[in-house]
């Protein structure tokens, strides 16, 4: 009985009041009376935004897609649905001083309640990657326990704290979907802390127990309370359903050929097709970073940086070609690799076991055909290209073609180049530039594709569109909410945001095929 009365008088500070502090923008809250954290095992700790007001709530990344939070934290008054939040919301990973640039930031594309409980898995528009999402804890915790709560909300001196903080509290009384808290010390659950974690150390790591729900806030700036116990909503027992929910998409790469389909999934597996978009798949390597058919030759690189490359049969075996690869790219004769230590661009033309030739150091970007080599290089990301052999002098002795680029490409006669302010131009003729330049977009270019006569252009709100023949001719919209795009002389593929692979061959207005 004494924990349900103090449920009950918990119950009128809800977890909806605890994010919905109205705070300037920019500025962020944290666990009141705590520390400060400075364990880089809490990377997984989000700092979660709404709207233009920020109003702010805490949050877990819980796998490289998915954010746990409470869901009252996206309440606006008339409830909680699934499916796109109602406000823009903005997640920030891993960024335990928020006046710093660590971590990475992301916006949630949308949500999905749980049916019982004050959770919420919020999907995100683009994976985390290289932080360590948090483990979810197999057991219930025991009374008496002591656990960890972090959080960005106010603290008991600061309303706009900028760093994540922690303290310590123990279990008082486990229910079957909360449990209640108390502070060990001086730490309090307070507002912009709702949705944050409820952790049990386990050596160096740590085990989602809880979700923060309720608190009396006492200590907390601004508030009179004086009691520190709260309540936390339970998440041990709901391993089944955050797995379930919080699905990996099916694809997040897609590459053609006029014969070939292949595909990164979300798990970092690799696959490809052989044939008509129908055909059966052949699964190649797992924990890929990025995939590359060209011709008759398959790449992949790995997370690892191990760059591997078949050629002929989709059932030969691969050959490792180079440790230590930041990029991978292959021509029908040529295999380049991009290093991460350096930036040297490497590339060995004919057989998979012949010597590689270094080219260059200190390079962004790498782009070859059998007859070009192109680069971007230099602090300034200076364009030069070179033709000919793998020997040859890069052309008299640097052509500059453009500085400032982020992404170079090659096909034929053709050299695209995309800009850090997201322009992109494609220049037609041979290496004494007495060809033309066509400037596709001033603005909005994400990535650029060249394939035979075909030019690829997916823009930065996930418009797909490709022209072919005559640079000038006008560009046909492929597809919209995308995330990828490649395509060839007759096949289109496209991952669109939610994770499908589709691709089409033919004509530009040809019919979409689901790949995977």
């Amino acid at each position: 009985m004494r924990n349900t009365r103090a449920r009950g008088r918990a119950a009128l500070l809800t977890a909806a009041l605890l994010g919905a502090s109205l705070v300037p923008a920019g500025a962020a809250q944290a666990v009141g009376g705590g520390a400060p954290a400075t364990d880089a095992g809490l990377a997984f700790s989000v700092k979660i935004t709404f709207g233009d007001l920020v109003r702010s709530c805490t949050g877990t990344l819980v796998n490289r897609w998915w954010v746990l939070t409470a869901a009252s934290c996206f309440d606006d008054g008339s409830g909680v649905a699934a499916g796109e939040p109602k406000r823009a919301t903005t997640a920030t990973i891993g960024r335990l001083d928020l006046t710093g640039t660590g971590g990475q930031v992301r916006t949630v594309r949308a949500i999905v309640p749980h049916p019982d409980r004050d959770l919420a898995l919020a999907r995100l528009t683009d994976e985390v990657t290289g932080i360590t999402p948090v483990t979810i804890s197999p057991t219930a915790p025991a009374t008496g326990e002591t656990l960890v709560a972090a959080g960005y909300g106010r603290t008991a001196d600061t309303w706009y704290p900028t760093k994540l903080h922690t303290g310590d509290f123990t279990v008082t009384a486990t229910g079957a979907g909360t449990l209640d808290i108390t502070a060990a010390d001086k730490a309090t659950i307070c507002r912009g802390d709702a949705g944050g974690p409820l952790l049990r150390r386990t050596g160096s790591t740590y085990q989602l127990v809880g979700v923060h729900y309720r608190s009396y806030q006492g200590g907390c700036l601004g508030e009179t309370a004086t009691r520190r116990d709260a309540a936390e909503t339970r998440v041990d027992d709901l391993a089944s359903w955050i797995t379930t929910t919080a699905k990996l998409p099916n694809s997040l790469q897609v590459g053609v050929t006029d014969t070939r389909v292949a595909v990164r999934q979300g798990d970092y597996g690799t696959r490809v097709k052989d044939g008509g978009l129908s055909a059966s798949w052949t699964n190649l390597l797992a924990d890929a970073k990025d995939i590359v058919v060209v011709g008759d030759r398959i790449g992949v690189l790995t997370h690892s940086g191990a760059a591997y490359v078949k050629d002929g049969a989709t059932s030969v075996p691969f050959v490792k070609v180079f440790d230590g690869v930041k990029k991978l790219v292959l021509s029908p004769n040529r295999v380049g690799v991009l290093t991460a230590a350096g930036g040297l661009a490497k590339v060995k033309e004919g057989g998979l076991s012949t010597s590689w030739v270094d080219e260059y150091t200190g390079v962004h970007d790498l782009a070859i055909t059998d007859t070009r080599i192109a680069i971007t290089a230099g602090l300034n990301r200076v364009m030069m290209i070179k033709e000919g052999g793998l020997s040859a002098d890069w052309h008299e002795p640097l052509i500059q073609v453009g500085t400032g680029l982020e992404g170079v490409t090659l096909s034929g006669n053709r050299v695209g180049r995309y800009g850090l302010n997201r322009s992109a131009r494609v220049y037609e003729g041979p290496i004494d530039w007495s060809g033309r330049t066509y400037d596709l977009v001033s603005s909005g270019a994400k990535e650029l594709v060249l394939k035979d006569d075909r030019v690829g252009l997916l823009t930065t709100d996930g418009v797909a569109k490709v022209k072919e023949g005559a640079l000038g001719n006008e560009f046909v919209t492929q597809y919209t909410g995308v995330r990828d795009l490649d395509v060839s002389g007759s096949r289109v593929g496209v991952v669109t945001i939610d994770g499908s692979a589709i691709a089409k061959h033919g004509g530009l207005s040809a019919l979409w095929t689901p790949v995977w």
